[in-house]
This record gives C-alpha cells, structure tokens and sequence, in this order.
C-alpha cells in the first residue's frame, strides 16, 4: 500500500514565522473563453514537506538538483517514535537506544507528534516547534554512516526558539563526515504511516536549477 507523506501547498501553509505564501496567477482561463488554463505561481521553497539540500548553508554545498537520483529513493527506511513537548529538542540520547537500527538505515524519520499539532495549533506548530539538537546532528554524522537523510514532522530541523543551535544543527549534517552528507526533508505528514512497516520511501523534489532546496511529493509504501 502506498501513502502520501507530503502536504498539498496552498496559500496558508504552517511554515516558518513570516515565509512567504503560495500565490497563483491565472493567466488563461478556459472560462474566459481562453483555449486552456494556464497559471503562474510563486512560493518560498522551504514551505511545506520540503528537502534541504547543504547549499541551504554551505555556499559550497551541492544543490538540490545537482544530487544524484538515489538520494531520493530509501530502501532502508526507520520510523523512530520519539514524543515532544513544544521547544524540546531530539538529543543523541534519545537516538541511541536505536542506534543498531539507525546505523544500517538510509532514511531516519522521527515522529515527534507534532504533525497532530499542525492540525490543531498552527502558532505553535509555527514558532515552538521541537528541533534536531546539535549534539544529535553531530551523532547521526557519527554512526548512521548510510544515512541519506533525516526526516521530521516539524516546521524545520531548527526550533524558531533556539535557532542558533537548529543552525549548527544544519551545518553538521551538511557537512557531514570524510564526504558524506545527511539531507533534510521538513514539515512531513508521518500519520498515516505511523504502526506500519516501512519497505520503501521515496521523495522526489522540483528539479530547479540553481536553488538550495526544494518542495518534495514524498510517497511510502508499507505491507498493508
């Protein structure tokens, strides 16, 4: 069975305090009495399920559309449950019960909770989401060695109420260890896949030249 793990983008999207919203333009309009439909449509690239390539803070770093097309397949995907409060960040302590798991996984989706809470509180969602702390970025660099990527279900890796740290926390897994990097794929619906077994995870992004990241459809497939 396969589940969509990505939000439809519209024009009031939960995303990071003041990013700029969804806005169409219709230019032909069958209804007007033009041959076809046509839009034009702009949007920040970092609302929504999102993919964070490490140009998002490396000026070195590859871009979104420069990484290879198996950077966005994972057969080896892990759901970890991992309960948050608003502003409590995930720690290499809470990873390393898991760590046997983690070591031999390429996608590393934590499941805080927090997806129920865009639902229901978009200023919370918003502004005292959880975030990846520094220390466990540092870790997943460590010991997770075939890690592709690691997903959340909050607004960012970094929580707006200690974005200092949610910036170190991009830069290590950007930057990555002996040259290999970690992704991040932000603000995922992991709901309807959690209590199922993963067998495959795929997240494909707009391929735009020349940007840091860009909006992924992130698609799961489990045995029921």
């Amino acid at each position: 069975m396969y589940h969509l793990l990505s939000y439809p983008i519209d024009d009031h999207m939960p995303a990071w305090p003041d990013s700029p919203q969804l806005d169409v333009d219709k230019r032909l309009q069958i209804a007007k009495g033009d041959v076809a439909n046509t839009v034009y449509f702009s949007f920040y690239n970092h609302t929504g399920t999102h993919m964070d390539a490490p140009n998002h803070y490396l000026a070195d770093g590859i871009q979104i559309a420069q990484l290879p097309l198996e950077r966005f397949i994972y057969e080896k995907p892990l759901m970890v449950e991992l309960p948050k409060e608003p502003c409590q960040k995930v720690t290499a302590e809470d990873l390393i019960p898991y760590a046997d798991q983690i070591a031999d996984c390429d996608l590393l989706m934590i499941h805080t909770g927090f997806d129920k809470v865009r639902q229901t509180d978009v200023p919370t969602f918003e502004q005292r989401g959880p975030g990846i702390g520094s220390d466990c970025a540092a870790w997943l660099v460590e010991h997770a060695p075939a890690l592709k990527a690691v997903a959340v279900d909050f607004v960012s890796l970094a929580s707006y109420s200690d974005q200092e740290d949610g910036n170190e926390a991009h830069r290590t897994l950007f930057r990555g260890k002996d040259g290999h990097f970690i992704c991040g794929i932000e603000d995922v619906h992991m709901l309807p896949v959690v209590g199922k077994k993963l067998k495959k995870v795929v997240a494909l992004p707009m391929l735009i030249q020349g940007i840091d990241s860009a909006p992924v459809t992130m698609v799961a497939e489990t045995d029921d």
